[in-house]
């Protein structure tokens, strides 16, 4: 079928099990499948030394890292091969819709709540941006 799946993942239980329906999907409809994480830049205006704030960027690097690798793993049980994406930014729900968009998606699979800090009513704040801002079929899973 030649259709392309974005499982966009932060660790959090609900984005390994969203990862998890994308596989099985990607799998079964012989589509590519891309994992995009994308590391969310906390503001650092109160940090004044270039060290700590190195250090910090690389801890949060490293755990991108693990996330990514733990990803690939679990779809090795669908026996696919995804292709993985790490980005970085502030706005995270937005980076997400600007790669959809500008890379031709046709679904996208997402946890309904992630391990961002601030959280919407009913949905994650990042999945309820994608879900309501996305031109394409969005998979939200709990």
């Amino acid at each position: 079928m030649n259709s392309r799946i974005l499982a966009p993942v932060d660790g959090s239980d609900n984005s390994m099990r969203s990862l998890d329906h994308a596989a099985f999907l990607s799998s079964r409809l012989d589509s590519k499948l891309t994992i995009l994480y994308v590391l969310e830049i906390p503001p650092f205006v109160y940090i004044q030394s270039q060290k700590l704030l190195n250090s910090i960027m690389a801890e949060l690097e490293k755990e991108a890292k693990t996330v990514l690798e733990n990803a690939i793993n679990r779809t090795r049980n669908y026996n696919l091969e995804p292709e993985t994406i790490f980005l970085e930014g502030q706005n995270v729900g937005s980076i997400i819709i600007d790669y959809i968009e500008k890379n031709n998606f046709d679904y996208i699979t997402i946890g309904s709540r992630g391990r961002g800090k601030f959280k919407h009513a009913i949905l994650g704040s990042v999945s309820h941006r994608v879900l309501h801002h996305s031109k394409i079929p969005v998979l939200v899973v709990k």
